[in-house]
């Protein structure tokens, strides 16, 4: 049932307000002494109306410090923690409407609503999930569920899980939103903020929960900006701003192999685990065509602008060029397939996660299997997938089936949209010679059930971030650099700014 929630008493609007005082006071004065210096996060351009930079700075640390200090590492997730901590920080904003929404033990939604006096355009969504992967904290320099602030090499970090998947996210959002309200009266459309629990896996009770039992509150949404883009620095610039239009469609094909058992010490011709290992071996190697789509061409041909290789360059400019001919797009895939990110884009694709098999070493087991996760292109078709894997593998003691059914893919959300401009719009802004580029996810987010649902979503991950800190993601010692933080606040406000305009 779906129902406004009081503020929860251990985390009221005054110890909300207490805690800020205390946070801010920490962290300003290392914030004032890095803005001495220019760096990736330093926009030089002038500061959108009604947004206080400094102020954005901090309180999106001081909500990123308290999100990563609540521990919602999937499984169990525990997400119904930030749920309540959001509801609090939005029960001080005026004009919103708060939804905490239980979906399990321990599991919520959370949905806020900013209402704008006279709208005249549909709502717009703003979301982020708020579960995160699980830690070895051995592994780990600082304590992962506490936010630990880091100089190195002249950079200040915030070391913690979620730092940058996804709770940054949310509280460079929860600032923005913050900011936003003060001018609510000058806004021509709802903006809804939404926090989703399961992202990273498990039961059903996050996005599709939403989608499902609550959709009543998100239904008249035009459109939605969720996780998944990236805001990519390197040679100590913002390269490139990747806006997510698109991602592929998440299976696993379980190779399962069957043959006589018996004892270790009489070698069998046929023994299961050697025919596994063959037919893993040649799907491991095989390559799904190339299928390119109006995304990815796009992709490559403005990639193409700041790409420094020249041999990558060129294959960019061939393979996106209008009129290409299928040996054309294969001459300039097989360049381009030598970078794994790149080959990702071009085609399906499969890794091998798993291989089970045997119960003793001197026993000749009589099945083993493997599992490949396959990431499918939008326009692909996964049956046709696992026909290949069948026929490539080529052991007749192995099969190759799909766990679960066919999914239909979400549309590819439109680059004509006013969220789409405003997020480009906002990049250049920022950033003058920046490049945007729309870009295809090869992982898995939220976006897809909204898509699903007719409401075009774009990604972005709005700190920018060099490849060393974004590969951090599910990694050991995830971190985000601080000022990154201001920047993404300053994105996220202006693409909002703008598509609520009158």
């Amino acid at each position: 049932m779906q129902r406004r929630q009081q503020a929860p008493r251990w985390y009221g609007a005054r110890s909300l307000a207490a805690l800020g005082v205390a946070l801010c006071a920490q962290v300003v004065g290392a914030w004032e002494a890095e803005a001495q210096g220019a760096t990736p996060w330093t926009v030089t351009t002038a500061a959108p109306t009604g947004f206080d930079r400094a102020l954005a700075q901090r309180m999106a640390e001081v909500h990123l410090t308290r999100l990563i200090a609540l521990n919602t590492q999937n499984p169990p997730g525990d997400e119904l923690l930030t749920a309540q901590y959001f509801d609090s920080v939005f029960a001080t904003v005026p004009g919103v409407e708060r939804h905490v929404l239980p979906a399990a033990d321990g599991r919520a939604n959370f949905v806020a609503r900013l209402k704008a006096p006279n709208a005249s355009k549909r709502p717009v969504i703003i979301m982020g999930h708020m579960d995160v992967v699980g830690v070895d904290s051995a592994k780990w320099k600082t304590p992962p569920f506490t936010a630990t602030r880091m100089n190195e090499a002249g950079v200040e970090y915030l070391y913690g899980r979620g730092a940058i998947d996804d709770k940054g996210m949310l509280a460079t959002a929860t600032a923005a939103m913050q900011q936003l309200a003060a001018r609510r009266d000058q806004l021509d459309r709802d903006v809804i903020f939404m926090a989703t629990a399961a992202e990273e896996g498990g039961p059903e009770v996050g996005i599709e929960h939403m989608v499902t039992r609550h959709y009543d509150l998100i239904k008249d949404a035009e459109f939605a900006l969720n996780e998944g883009g990236r805001v990519r620095v390197a040679d100590g610039m913002v390269k490139s701003v990747n806006i997510q239009t698109t991602e592929k469609v998440s299976y696993n094909v379980v190779a399962s192999a069957t043959g006589p058992s018996g004892h270790g010490s009489v070698p069998l011709p046929d023994n299961v685990l050697a025919a596994l290992a063959r037919a893993v071996q040649r799907v491991h190697a095989y390559r799904a065509p190339v299928l390119l789509n109006e995304t990815t061409r796009l992709y490559f041909a403005r990639l193409a602008r700041i790409e420094e290789n020249p041999v990558m360059k060129a294959a960019m400019q061939r393979i996106s060029a209008a009129g290409a001919t299928p040996a054309q797009v294969n001459a300039a895939a097989a360049v381009l397939s030598r970078e794994p990110l790149h080959n990702a884009v071009l085609r399906t694709g499969q890794s091998l996660t798993l291989m089970r098999g045997g119960i003793r070493s001197n026993v000749i087991p009589s099945d083993a299997s493997a599992t490949f996760n396959v990431r499918v292109l939008p326009n692909d078709d996964i049956r046709q997938i696992v026909s290949a894997f069948n026929r490539v593998g080529g052991e007749k003691q192995v099969t190759f089936a799909l766990d679960g059914e066919p999914r239909t893919s979400p549309p590819v959300s439109p680059v004509s949209t006013a969220l789409y401009r405003a997020m480009e719009s906002s990049a250049t802004a920022m950033v003058p010679g920046t490049t945007v580029i729309p870009f295809m996810s090869t992982g898995a987010t939220d976006g897809a059930a909204l898509r699903a649902k007719g409401i075009p979503t774009y990604g972005i991950l709005p700190m920018p971030l060099p490849m060393e800190d974004e590969l951090r993601m599910h990694g050991d010692n995830e971190r985000v650099p601080v000022a990154a933080l201001g920047w993404a606040t300053e994105f996220l406000y202006r693409t909002l700014a703008q598509v609520t305009a009158k």
